[in-house]
């Protein structure tokens, strides 16, 4: 009995591990894939006071923001997601890695 439960624990195991497989691949026309693909942190406009304030920044394009420490990037879309993608240089790198022209949309 119990060597009967641990085989058909073993066989869930496997069945659920091969349905994962490996990540898919962002489409290269979505900007918004490409970015969380690369790491970039999604953020959404909650109030109207939020969505006023990104729709001041340049839409759809991917904007180096000078800060204190580190450079910041950011992608804005106000009008489509009401949200916009913050990384760091790393994620910036990553986006550069798999192809990320910022000035052709």
């Amino acid at each position: 009995m119990k060597r009967q439960m641990m085989v058909a624990a073993a066989a869930v195991v496997v069945a659920i591990a091969g349905c994962a497989g490996p990540s898919p691949k962002p489409d290269p026309l979505n900007r918004q894939e490409l970015l969380a693909f690369a790491g970039f942190r999604l953020k959404v406009a909650v109030s109207q006071e939020d969505l006023e304030q990104i729709a001041g920044i340049p839409q759809r394009e991917l904007l180096r923001v000078a800060s204190s420490s580190q450079p910041l990037y950011i992608w804005v879309d106000a009008a489509g997601c009401r949200c916009y993608y913050v990384g760091g240089e790393t994620a910036y790198r990553r986006l550069e890695e798999i192809g990320w022209v910022a000035d052709k949309e």
